[in-house]
């Protein structure tokens, strides 16, 4: 997730869905594939200005989610998103700090689930599997996925049917989340780990 996404309606069908008492969850625990981004000055009285820190920490700082006011606690694995080897690793490794407590993980890429040729908006397949298989059971896992081509062809079923293969699911296992009515082009695809 890159810093000029955070606090879209995306984010309020976000965490309106990550929230829900549905889940059982005492935490959740958001994997958010951090890239930083490049923002671009303004300009005051024909001189260009860097927009000021602590403007950008107000409104696009992705860890202010964990001082949310609710019942459930967040924590944000913030790590830099380089090389994916070592993410991977390192997500495993903050994943067994939390064993203790049910929590919903949450994968937040910028675009979801790789397509055929995939770069660092995705997760892949391989790395979904390996979370999954480093969660505990009775933890939920939730991945976010956004609109996969603009040309009005279904994406949402192809890639929940993606995501039960890449987790050796069974059909229908996997079941959906969204909030049509405010951000058209996302889903969250959600299973309890058994």
């Amino acid at each position: 997730m890159q810093d000029k996404f955070y606090a879209d309606n995306r984010d309020l069908v976000k965490w309106a869905i990550l929230l829900a008492e549905i889940y059982h969850a005492h935490r959740i625990l958001q994997l958010a594939f951090y890239r930083p981004s490049e923002f671009a000055n303004v300009v005051i009285g024909g001189t260009e200005q860097d927009i000021p820190s602590e403007v950008l920490a107000h409104f696009r700082d992705l860890r202010k989610i964990e001082k949310l006011n609710s019942t459930i606690q967040v924590t944000v694995f913030y790590d830099l998103f380089e090389n994916r080897d070592s993410y991977l690793e390192a997500i495993k490794g903050f994943l067994l700090n939390f064993q203790e407590e049910r929590c919903v993980v949450f994968l937040d890429p910028d675009t979801g689930l790789e397509p055929q040729n995939p770069n660092m908006t995705h997760v892949l397949e391989s790395e979904t599997k390996s979370i999954w298989d480093t969660m505990d059971s009775e933890d939920v896992f939730v991945l976010y996925q956004h609109q996969t081509n603009m040309a009005g062809q279904p994406w949402i079923e192809p890639k929940r049917k993606q995501l039960e293969n890449a987790l050796g699911l069974d059909e229908n296992s996997i079941k959906i989340a969204h909030g049509p009515q405010i951000a058209r082009d996302v889903v969250f695809f959600y299973a309890p780990k058994p």
